[in-house]
């Protein structure tokens, strides 16, 4: 079976589905997308996935799609390439321009790609992963497009590539006042004293699908959670932390910085978490 990516209304083989030399996320970093876990069929949380792409296209002034469009155009990728577990990408953008500015009405490119297969293997959850802080740049927590899941995407290319260099797997990112935000594909909790941490969104934290879905499962399990300001000092001293985003769920962090952790290791509260997270 050939395998078909969407693009504006037509599946198309994946080496025949281009874009046209005019499309803002090319030209600009101007588009907007969602990365998603199909699982059994089926993309995972797609509700709150499309609930935050819709908001942002309010928020850009996009001529947004219906709901029922982009439902259909996801549901229409899954059936034709027979996806039981994949990473499926929908991403929207501008065709044209009027200078700098999306010229009036312009009509949306949606474009759905995927990935087959498990993103992230068990024996990676059993280790975890490592991380440090990026020094080459920062998240302005200023800006809107911390708020955004959007193509402009440099900052965390810059420092993903940091942290290959320095032979970690996920670079955690300050925000402008030295406070930590969030990883260059993730959010970021840290655990101490039995307490769950997470960056704020006014620190720069993009409000993830699976930050929010796990506050809201601490909250259920009566577990101490809290959204509050982070300093690199806080990573370093953490007993245990974790990464989240809709293709990783939880996964443990063995090492911060130089400092061996406990997140991985049987009975951890991360662990714990992540069981009760995959069950919930």
């Amino acid at each position: 079976m050939t395998d078909c990516y969407y693009l504006n209304g037509a599946l198309l083989p994946t080496t025949d589905c281009r874009l046209g030399v005019t499309d803002r996320s090319y030209l600009l970093g101007d588009g907007l997308f969602e990365t998603m876990l199909v699982r059994r069929g089926k993309p995972v949380y797609f509700a709150e996935h499309l609930q935050r792409l819709l908001t942002s296209c309010v928020a850009f002034d996009y001529n947004a799609p219906s709901q029922d469009k982009l439902t259909d155009s996801v549901r229409e990728v899954i059936e034709a390439n027979a996806l039981e577990a994949a990473a499926l990408r929908l991403t929207i953008s501008p065709q044209e321009s009027e200078g700098l500015l999306c010229a009036p009405d312009s009509t949306l490119n949606i474009l759905i790609t995927f990935r087959r297969g498990e993103q992230y293997t068990q024996s990676l959850y059993e280790r975890g992963l490592t991380a440090l802080i990026a020094h080459t740049t920062r998240r302005n927590e200023q800006s809107p497009l911390s708020r955004h899941k959007t193509t402009n995407f440099m900052d965390s290319i810059l420092a993903r590539k940091e942290a290959r260099s320095r032979n970690a797997d996920e670079a955690i990112l300050l925000n402008t006042k030295g406070h930590l935000a969030e990883g260059s594909v993730s959010n970021l909790f840290l655990i101490k004293d039995g307490e769950i941490l997470t960056p704020r969104i006014a620190d720069g934290a993009l409000p993830g699908i699976i930050r929010g879905k796990v506050l809201e499962l601490c909250k259920e399990k009566g577990l101490a959670v809290r959204e509050t300001v982070l300093t690199p000092q806080d990573f370093k001293q953490a007993d245990e932390a974790f990464l989240t985003n809709s293709l990783l769920g939880i996964m443990p962090l063995f090492k911060a910085e130089s400092r061996v952790l406990d997140s991985a290791a049987s009975g951890s509260l991360t662990c714990t978490l992540a069981d009760v997270f995959g069950h919930s």
